[in-house]
Protein backbone atom coordinates (compact mmCIF):
# COMPACT_ATOMS: atom_id res chain seq x y z
CA UNK A 1 0.00 0.00 0.00
CA UNK A 2 2.25 2.94 1.06
CA UNK A 3 5.43 1.61 0.42
CA UNK A 4 4.18 0.52 -2.92
CA UNK A 5 3.37 4.17 -3.56
CA UNK A 6 6.41 5.10 -2.47
CA UNK A 7 8.53 2.73 -4.52
CA UNK A 8 6.39 3.50 -7.52
CA UNK A 9 7.23 7.13 -6.40
CA UNK A 10 11.23 6.65 -7.73
CA UNK A 11 10.00 5.61 -11.46
CA UNK A 12 7.95 8.56 -11.69
CA UNK A 13 10.85 10.86 -11.80
CA UNK A 14 12.87 11.12 -15.42
CA UNK A 15 16.19 10.67 -15.75
CA UNK A 16 18.10 14.36 -15.72
CA UNK A 17 20.16 15.90 -18.35
CA UNK A 18 23.91 14.43 -16.59
CA UNK A 19 22.32 11.06 -16.49
CA UNK A 20 21.03 10.98 -20.47
CA UNK A 21 24.68 12.45 -21.49
CA UNK A 22 26.10 9.23 -19.67
CA UNK A 23 24.03 7.02 -21.06
CA UNK A 24 24.43 8.31 -24.32
CA UNK A 25 28.01 8.01 -24.09
CA UNK A 26 27.98 4.57 -22.07
CA UNK A 27 24.98 3.06 -21.59
CA UNK A 28 26.03 -0.18 -20.64
CA UNK A 29 28.20 0.55 -17.89
CA UNK A 30 24.73 1.87 -16.19
CA UNK A 31 22.17 -0.47 -17.51
CA UNK A 32 24.26 -3.71 -17.92
CA UNK A 33 24.73 -5.50 -20.67
CA UNK A 34 22.03 -7.60 -23.33
CA UNK A 35 19.96 -3.90 -22.27
CA UNK A 36 18.19 -1.34 -24.22
CA UNK A 37 18.06 1.72 -22.46
CA UNK A 38 15.04 2.92 -24.41
CA UNK A 39 13.38 -0.45 -23.41
CA UNK A 40 14.22 0.07 -19.98
CA UNK A 41 12.75 3.27 -19.83
CA UNK A 42 8.99 2.02 -21.29
CA UNK A 43 9.26 -0.48 -19.06
CA UNK A 44 9.70 1.69 -15.92
CA UNK A 45 7.23 3.89 -16.97
CA UNK A 46 4.56 1.26 -18.20
CA UNK A 47 5.19 -0.30 -14.19
CA UNK A 48 4.81 3.70 -13.03
CA UNK A 49 1.59 4.01 -14.51
CA UNK A 50 0.68 0.44 -13.14
CA UNK A 51 1.48 1.82 -9.44
CA UNK A 52 0.39 4.94 -9.57
CA UNK A 53 -3.20 3.50 -10.33
CA UNK A 54 -3.28 1.92 -6.82
CA UNK A 55 -5.51 3.64 -4.68
CA UNK A 56 -3.49 6.40 -1.77
CA UNK A 57 -3.24 4.25 1.65
CA UNK A 58 -6.00 4.47 3.99
CA UNK A 59 -6.01 6.77 6.56
CA UNK A 60 -6.86 5.17 9.86
CA UNK A 61 -7.87 7.18 12.73
CA UNK A 62 -5.90 7.31 15.50
CA UNK A 63 -7.74 8.24 18.74
CA UNK A 64 -6.01 11.55 20.69
CA UNK A 65 -4.46 10.74 24.23
CA UNK A 66 -7.64 11.55 26.56
CA UNK A 67 -6.61 14.52 28.60
CA UNK A 68 -7.16 14.23 32.66
CA UNK A 69 -10.08 16.39 33.54
CA UNK A 70 -9.39 18.46 36.45
CA UNK A 71 -11.87 19.81 39.35
CA UNK A 72 -12.62 23.29 38.01
CA UNK A 73 -14.11 26.09 40.27
CA UNK A 74 -17.63 27.10 41.37
CA UNK A 75 -19.47 29.54 39.02
CA UNK A 76 -21.58 32.61 39.72
CA UNK A 77 -20.55 32.58 43.21
CA UNK A 78 -22.49 35.59 45.16
CA UNK A 79 -19.68 38.46 45.96
CA UNK A 80 -21.05 39.76 48.83
CA UNK A 81 -19.19 39.17 52.40
CA UNK A 82 -20.52 36.85 55.01
CA UNK A 83 -20.21 39.42 57.65
CA UNK A 84 -23.06 41.02 55.42
CA UNK A 85 -24.75 37.75 55.01
CA UNK A 86 -24.81 36.59 58.35
CA UNK A 87 -26.31 39.80 59.64
CA UNK A 88 -28.72 39.37 57.49
CA UNK A 89 -29.99 35.49 58.40
CA UNK A 90 -30.04 37.00 62.23
CA UNK A 91 -32.98 39.34 61.12
CA UNK A 92 -34.67 37.38 59.45
CA UNK A 93 -34.64 34.32 61.84
CA UNK A 94 -35.23 36.62 64.72
CA UNK A 95 -38.61 38.19 66.23
CA UNK A 96 -37.59 41.85 64.50
CA UNK A 97 -38.63 39.88 61.20
CA UNK A 98 -42.62 39.41 62.79
CA UNK A 99 -42.42 43.01 63.97
CA UNK A 100 -41.49 44.02 60.24
CA UNK A 101 -44.57 42.12 58.74
CA UNK A 102 -46.65 43.39 61.41
CA UNK A 103 -45.47 46.94 60.72
CA UNK A 104 -46.41 46.81 56.92
CA UNK A 105 -47.87 49.71 55.68
CA UNK A 106 -51.36 49.58 54.62
CA UNK A 107 -51.65 50.34 50.77
CA UNK A 108 -55.48 51.27 49.08
CA UNK A 109 -57.23 48.05 48.23
CA UNK A 110 -55.18 45.69 50.49
CA UNK A 111 -56.34 44.21 53.36
CA UNK A 112 -53.84 43.35 56.39
CA UNK A 113 -53.33 39.57 56.27
CA UNK A 114 -52.09 40.28 51.99
CA UNK A 115 -49.62 43.09 53.15
CA UNK A 116 -48.11 40.91 55.60
CA UNK A 117 -48.46 37.84 53.56
CA UNK A 118 -46.65 40.13 50.41
CA UNK A 119 -43.69 41.17 53.53
CA UNK A 120 -43.41 37.24 54.67
CA UNK A 121 -43.04 36.32 50.98
CA UNK A 122 -40.28 38.54 50.90
CA UNK A 123 -38.45 37.68 54.12
CA UNK A 124 -38.51 34.09 52.45
CA UNK A 125 -36.79 34.70 49.10
CA UNK A 126 -34.25 36.87 50.82
CA UNK A 127 -33.30 33.72 53.43
CA UNK A 128 -33.37 31.54 50.43
CA UNK A 129 -31.09 33.69 48.89
CA UNK A 130 -28.91 34.55 52.18
CA UNK A 131 -29.04 30.08 52.08
CA UNK A 132 -27.88 29.59 48.68
CA UNK A 133 -25.27 32.54 48.88
CA UNK A 134 -23.83 31.08 51.42
CA UNK A 135 -23.70 27.39 50.30
CA UNK A 136 -22.12 29.16 46.88
CA UNK A 137 -19.33 30.46 49.32
CA UNK A 138 -18.98 27.83 51.40
CA UNK A 139 -18.78 25.29 48.47
CA UNK A 140 -16.14 27.57 46.47
CA UNK A 141 -13.70 27.43 49.49
CA UNK A 142 -13.73 24.18 49.74
CA UNK A 143 -13.28 23.13 45.81
CA UNK A 144 -10.24 25.46 45.95
CA UNK A 145 -8.45 23.39 48.43
CA UNK A 146 -9.54 20.95 46.81
CA UNK A 147 -8.21 21.97 43.57
CA UNK A 148 -4.70 23.16 45.26
CA UNK A 149 -4.86 19.27 46.58
CA UNK A 150 -5.28 17.94 43.27
CA UNK A 151 -2.75 20.42 41.49
CA UNK A 152 0.63 19.28 44.36
CA UNK A 153 -0.64 15.65 43.38
CA UNK A 154 -0.30 16.36 39.89
CA UNK A 155 2.68 17.81 40.32
CA UNK A 156 4.20 15.00 42.43
CA UNK A 157 3.11 12.72 39.69
CA UNK A 158 5.10 14.57 36.94
CA UNK A 159 7.88 14.39 38.87
CA UNK A 160 7.63 10.89 39.59
CA UNK A 161 7.61 9.92 36.22
CA UNK A 162 10.32 12.38 35.19
CA UNK A 163 12.22 10.50 37.93
CA UNK A 164 11.59 7.28 36.50
CA UNK A 165 12.29 8.31 33.12
CA UNK A 166 15.42 9.58 34.20
CA UNK A 167 16.51 6.52 35.95
CA UNK A 168 15.55 4.62 33.26
CA UNK A 169 17.62 6.53 30.89
CA UNK A 170 20.39 6.41 33.24
CA UNK A 171 20.51 2.91 33.75
CA UNK A 172 20.06 2.12 29.62
CA UNK A 173 23.17 4.56 29.54
CA UNK A 174 24.73 2.69 32.31
CA UNK A 175 24.31 -0.26 30.25
CA UNK A 176 25.11 1.32 27.04
CA UNK A 177 28.65 2.49 28.28
CA UNK A 178 29.22 -1.57 29.59
CA UNK A 179 28.21 -2.43 26.60
CA UNK A 180 30.55 -0.03 24.74
CA UNK A 181 33.42 -0.86 27.25
CA UNK A 182 32.71 -4.41 26.61
CA UNK A 183 32.68 -4.23 22.64
CA UNK A 184 36.16 -2.10 23.26
CA UNK A 185 37.69 -4.86 25.84
CA UNK A 186 36.91 -7.78 23.34
CA UNK A 187 38.63 -5.41 20.27
CA UNK A 188 41.70 -5.01 22.25
CA UNK A 189 42.03 -8.53 23.65
CA UNK A 190 41.19 -9.66 20.08
CA UNK A 191 44.00 -7.37 19.04
CA UNK A 192 46.46 -8.46 21.46
CA UNK A 193 45.90 -12.11 21.61
CA UNK A 194 46.78 -11.62 17.87
CA UNK A 195 49.92 -10.09 17.92
CA UNK A 196 50.38 -12.24 20.27
CA UNK A 197 49.79 -15.61 18.35
CA UNK A 198 51.65 -13.49 15.41
CA UNK A 199 54.53 -13.16 17.41
CA UNK A 200 54.16 -17.24 18.80
CA UNK A 201 53.96 -18.04 15.00
CA UNK A 202 57.09 -15.60 13.88
CA UNK A 203 58.78 -17.55 16.61
CA UNK A 204 58.34 -20.84 15.26
CA UNK A 205 59.17 -20.39 12.51
CA UNK A 206 62.62 -18.21 13.10
CA UNK A 207 63.08 -21.98 15.39
CA UNK A 208 62.26 -23.67 12.26
CA UNK A 209 64.18 -21.61 9.42
CA UNK A 210 67.20 -21.91 11.99
CA UNK A 211 66.93 -25.43 12.72
CA UNK A 212 66.75 -25.89 8.73
CA UNK A 213 69.73 -23.70 8.45
CA UNK A 214 71.70 -25.84 11.16
CA UNK A 215 70.78 -28.49 9.43
CA UNK A 216 72.14 -27.71 5.98
CA UNK A 217 75.36 -26.03 7.39
CA UNK A 218 75.76 -29.71 8.93
CA UNK A 219 74.89 -31.47 5.76
CA UNK A 220 77.38 -29.77 4.52
CA UNK A 221 80.02 -30.81 6.98
CA UNK A 222 79.25 -34.31 7.59
CA UNK A 223 81.32 -36.87 5.42
CA UNK A 224 79.75 -39.16 3.59
CA UNK A 225 80.46 -41.60 0.84
CA UNK A 226 80.18 -39.10 -1.81
CA UNK A 227 82.23 -35.92 -0.24
CA UNK A 228 84.68 -38.13 1.39
CA UNK A 229 87.62 -37.71 -0.91
CA UNK A 230 87.18 -33.94 -1.14
CA UNK A 231 86.70 -33.61 2.73
CA UNK A 232 90.14 -35.54 3.33
CA UNK A 233 91.57 -34.19 0.37
CA UNK A 234 90.74 -30.45 1.81
CA UNK A 235 92.33 -31.53 5.77
CA UNK A 236 96.39 -30.51 5.89
CA UNK A 237 98.80 -34.02 5.59
CA UNK A 238 99.89 -32.64 9.21
CA UNK A 239 97.03 -32.89 11.00
CA UNK A 240 97.48 -36.71 10.66
CA UNK A 241 101.51 -36.55 11.54
CA UNK A 242 102.65 -38.00 15.05
CA UNK A 243 106.02 -37.58 15.21
CA UNK A 244 108.67 -35.39 17.50
CA UNK A 245 107.31 -32.01 15.04
CA UNK A 246 104.33 -31.86 16.28
CA UNK A 247 105.34 -33.45 19.67
CA UNK A 248 107.82 -30.76 19.59
CA UNK A 249 104.62 -28.22 19.23
CA UNK A 250 102.65 -29.98 22.20
CA UNK A 251 100.27 -31.38 20.25
CA UNK A 252 98.28 -34.28 20.91
CA UNK A 253 96.06 -36.60 18.90
CA UNK A 254 93.26 -36.67 21.46
CA UNK A 255 92.37 -33.12 21.63
CA UNK A 256 93.39 -32.30 17.60
CA UNK A 257 89.91 -31.28 15.71
CA UNK A 258 89.94 -31.41 12.13
CA UNK A 259 90.71 -28.35 10.27
CA UNK A 260 87.74 -28.43 8.07
CA UNK A 261 85.75 -28.91 11.40
CA UNK A 262 84.58 -32.09 9.53
CA UNK A 263 85.89 -34.60 12.22
CA UNK A 264 84.31 -34.27 15.82
CA UNK A 265 86.83 -33.48 18.68
CA UNK A 266 87.29 -36.72 20.55
CA UNK A 267 85.79 -34.98 23.83
CA UNK A 268 82.65 -36.31 22.70
CA UNK A 269 79.63 -33.82 24.72
CA UNK A 270 76.36 -34.88 24.42
CA UNK A 271 74.59 -31.72 25.10
CA UNK A 272 76.88 -30.54 22.07
CA UNK A 273 75.59 -33.39 19.81
CA UNK A 274 72.26 -32.22 20.66
CA UNK A 275 72.87 -28.76 19.83
CA UNK A 276 74.80 -29.38 16.57
CA UNK A 277 71.91 -31.74 15.62
CA UNK A 278 68.99 -28.94 16.29
CA UNK A 279 67.99 -30.69 19.67
CA UNK A 280 68.62 -28.07 21.43
CA UNK A 281 69.07 -24.29 20.80
CA UNK A 282 70.98 -23.25 23.67
CA UNK A 283 74.87 -23.95 24.99
CA UNK A 284 75.22 -26.38 27.78
CA UNK A 285 75.71 -25.07 31.45
CA UNK A 286 78.68 -24.89 32.76
CA UNK A 287 79.99 -25.26 36.13
CA UNK A 288 79.98 -21.18 36.69
CA UNK A 289 76.46 -20.68 35.85
CA UNK A 290 74.90 -24.03 38.11
CA UNK A 291 71.94 -21.79 39.21
CA UNK A 292 70.28 -21.15 35.97
CA UNK A 293 67.45 -18.27 35.59
CA UNK A 294 63.70 -20.68 35.67
CA UNK A 295 60.67 -18.97 35.84
CA UNK A 296 59.99 -20.75 39.09
CA UNK A 297 56.54 -19.55 40.61
CA UNK A 298 56.79 -20.45 44.32
CA UNK A 299 60.39 -19.46 43.76
CA UNK A 300 59.31 -15.75 43.22
CA UNK A 301 56.77 -15.90 46.19
CA UNK A 302 58.92 -16.92 48.54
CA UNK A 303 61.92 -14.30 47.46
CA UNK A 304 58.98 -12.21 47.72
CA UNK A 305 58.04 -12.80 51.66
CA UNK A 306 61.15 -11.60 52.44
CA UNK A 307 61.01 -8.29 51.42
CA UNK A 308 59.73 -5.78 53.94
CA UNK A 309 56.41 -4.60 53.92
CA UNK A 310 54.15 -1.79 55.13
CA UNK A 311 52.99 -4.40 58.24
CA UNK A 312 56.40 -4.75 58.92
CA UNK A 313 57.35 -1.10 59.70
CA UNK A 314 57.88 0.23 62.99
CA UNK A 315 54.10 0.59 64.85
CA UNK A 316 55.53 3.37 66.50
CA UNK A 317 57.19 6.86 65.83
CA UNK A 318 60.97 6.57 67.68
CA UNK A 319 61.24 8.42 70.87
CA UNK A 320 63.35 11.66 70.80
CA UNK A 321 66.94 11.30 71.93
CA UNK A 322 66.22 13.52 75.47
CA UNK A 323 63.25 11.55 75.86
CA UNK A 324 63.40 9.10 78.85
CA UNK A 325 62.87 5.06 77.60
CA UNK A 326 59.81 3.06 78.42
CA UNK A 327 61.30 1.90 81.12
CA UNK A 328 62.69 4.75 82.63
CA UNK A 329 58.60 6.12 81.97
CA UNK A 330 57.06 3.67 84.00
CA UNK A 331 58.97 4.05 86.35
CA UNK A 332 58.17 7.28 86.84
CA UNK A 333 54.83 6.76 87.38
CA UNK A 334 54.35 3.39 89.23
CA UNK A 335 57.31 3.79 91.33
CA UNK A 336 55.05 5.19 94.46
CA UNK A 337 52.57 2.56 94.07
CA UNK A 338 52.32 0.47 96.68
CA UNK A 339 52.46 -3.48 96.38
CA UNK A 340 48.76 -3.52 96.96
CA UNK A 341 48.46 -1.02 94.51
CA UNK A 342 50.52 -2.80 91.85
CA UNK A 343 48.41 -5.88 92.25
CA UNK A 344 44.90 -4.06 91.88
CA UNK A 345 46.47 -2.71 88.58
CA UNK A 346 47.51 -5.73 87.40
CA UNK A 347 44.33 -7.72 88.13
CA UNK A 348 42.18 -4.30 86.23
CA UNK A 349 44.42 -4.96 83.51
CA UNK A 350 43.83 -8.73 82.93
CA UNK A 351 40.22 -7.98 83.42
CA UNK A 352 39.86 -5.37 80.63
CA UNK A 353 41.97 -8.19 78.14
CA UNK A 354 39.67 -10.80 79.24
CA UNK A 355 36.95 -8.56 77.74
CA UNK A 356 38.11 -7.15 74.96
CA UNK A 357 39.07 -10.54 73.78
CA UNK A 358 35.79 -12.36 74.43
CA UNK A 359 33.79 -9.50 72.76
CA UNK A 360 35.89 -10.09 69.88
CA UNK A 361 35.64 -13.84 69.71
CA UNK A 362 31.79 -13.20 69.86
CA UNK A 363 32.37 -11.39 66.46
CA UNK A 364 34.69 -13.42 65.07
CA UNK A 365 37.55 -11.29 65.36
CA UNK A 366 40.90 -12.20 66.98
CA UNK A 367 43.31 -10.08 67.87
CA UNK A 368 46.84 -11.57 68.78
CA UNK A 369 48.50 -8.52 70.69
CA UNK A 370 45.99 -8.66 73.02
CA UNK A 371 46.06 -12.13 73.56
CA UNK A 372 49.68 -12.01 73.95
CA UNK A 373 50.12 -9.11 76.38
CA UNK A 374 47.16 -11.01 78.46
CA UNK A 375 49.56 -14.28 78.65
CA UNK A 376 52.09 -11.82 79.92
CA UNK A 377 50.62 -9.98 82.32
CA UNK A 378 49.40 -13.36 83.50
CA UNK A 379 52.78 -14.93 84.01
CA UNK A 380 53.74 -11.72 85.84
CA UNK A 381 51.06 -12.45 88.05
CA UNK A 382 52.08 -15.51 88.31
CA UNK A 383 55.35 -14.89 89.24
CA UNK A 384 54.31 -12.33 91.97
CA UNK A 385 51.74 -14.90 93.32
CA UNK A 386 55.04 -17.03 93.58
CA UNK A 387 57.06 -15.08 94.88
CA UNK A 388 54.91 -14.31 97.90
CA UNK A 389 54.20 -18.13 98.41
CA UNK A 390 57.56 -18.41 98.75
CA UNK A 391 57.93 -16.02 100.98
CA UNK A 392 55.70 -17.66 103.19
CA UNK A 393 57.07 -20.90 103.12
CA UNK A 394 59.97 -19.74 103.72
CA UNK A 395 58.82 -17.53 106.61
CA UNK A 396 56.49 -20.96 108.01
CA UNK A 397 59.20 -23.03 108.04
CA UNK A 398 61.73 -20.55 109.66
CA UNK A 399 59.13 -20.33 112.33
CA UNK A 400 58.79 -24.22 112.75
CA UNK A 401 62.93 -24.70 113.24
CA UNK A 402 63.13 -22.25 115.84
CA UNK A 403 65.83 -19.37 116.09
CA UNK A 404 69.13 -20.17 115.23
CA UNK A 405 71.54 -20.73 117.71
CA UNK A 406 73.86 -17.96 118.71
Amino acid sequence: SHRRAVYAARFLRPPGWTKRVLLREKPRELTGPFENPVRRWVRLREKARQFSELPPPRQIPVPKPARKKFLEAVEGVPRVSPKALNKRLEFLLSPLAVEQQLSAPLRPGCTPYYVESVCWQRQMRDLRRVYRAQYLQKLAEVTEIEREREMQLHDMEIKERKRRKQEHLRKVGEDMKRRAILADRKRIEAKVNEAVEMARRSKAKRVKLFWLRRLETMSKLVVSDKNLEDVFAAIPTETFEVGPTRQGLGASTTGTPSATGALLSRNVSVPFLLRQLGGATGYPQQKAKRLPHVDNIQREILESSYELLDEDAPRFEPLPPDAPSHRQRAAQLYSKFSPEEKERLLQDKIIMLQTKIREDDAIGKTDAISIRLLAELEMVQLSTLEGEAQRQRKSASKTSRGSDPE
